[in-house]
């Protein structure tokens, strides 16, 4: 419920405050006990006695836990150094290899990886319905003759690939939406809107990520919202949430939802 929820949020807040103060700690210890001799020595010999206490620290830390040198200081700048000695530390939270990478999912023999330019069309798990659009450029479920194909483009952010995300562009001429791009509609303050439509506008363009879990059966994946944009404060956008059916009146159409209804 929304308490456990937010029992959860202040428990991880907690808890990353804390390991935060550690680091401090970890850092500042050895300065405040070099502070007690730095009127008996000259600058210099302090400065040489602080280093090289850092160094056995460093060295002693490296050899006996690495891992938790690494994870626990954040030293993503020393990964290469750490990758050299400690191979399997590329399985650790923020790899150069990426997790994508290491264990790539496929879908209809690509990576998901690696779908940049594929033109396809999208189908209900589990049954023979497809993606159409509407006459007002609603994304429905329909018939296979009636599926839209769809253009996936690499999102990168910072001249950096985005993994396992692309943009959707609706690439059929006989369709009055050809070269538009599918999004949602703002969820506004009454919880109204988050259908998937049709936007010729290409800053409306919407990432999605291609996600493939333990409950996706063989050759499916879900589609997860990444939108990053700020909108105007009425309105909220559908990011974390997965393309799903949604009903809006007595019609079917293809919204956002959870990923128990993905």
């Amino acid at each position: 419920g929304v308490s456990t929820a937010k029992m959860m949020t202040t428990f991880n807040e907690a808890i990353s405050r804390s390991l935060n103060l550690v680091r401090l700690g970890l850092v500042a210890a050895p300065i405040l006990v070099q502070c007690f001799y730095i009127h008996s020595v000259d600058f210099i010999s302090w400065l040489l006695r602080l280093a090289l206490i850092y160094a056995l620290m460093g060295a002693v830390c490296f050899i006996a836990v690495p891992d938790q040198l690494y994870n626990g200081l954040g030293l993503c700048a020393f990964r290469p150094i750490f990758e050299r000695f400690y191979p399997e530390i590329a399985k650790a939270n923020g790899s150069i290899a990426d997790t994508s990478e290491l264990n790539p999912a496929s879908v209809g023999g690509s990576r998901i990886n690696d779908l940049h330019n594929k033109r396809v069309k999208f189908r209900w798990s589990g049954s023979n319905r497809f993606l159409c659009l509407n006459a007002d450029g609603w994304a429905v479920t329909g018939k296979d003759y009636l599926a839209a194909t769809i253009l996936l483009q690499q999102v990168y952010s910072k001249d950096k690939k985005v993994p396992d995300t692309y943009t959707l562009r609706i690439m059929d001429p006989s369709l009055e939406f050809h070269r538009c791009w599918l999004s949602f509609k703002p969820v506004n303050h009454l919880r109204y809107g988050g259908w998937l439509g049709a936007y010729s506008d290409d800053r409306k363009a919407c990432p999605y990520k291609v996600v493939q879990d333990s409950s996706c059966t063989p050759d499916s994946f879900k589609l997860l919202c990444a939108w990053t944009a700020v909108l105007p404060p009425a309105q909220k956008s559908c990011s974390g949430f997965y393309i799903a059916e949604q009903i809006c009146g007595s019609q079917l159409y293809l919204g956002h939802g959870t990923d128990r209804d993905a």
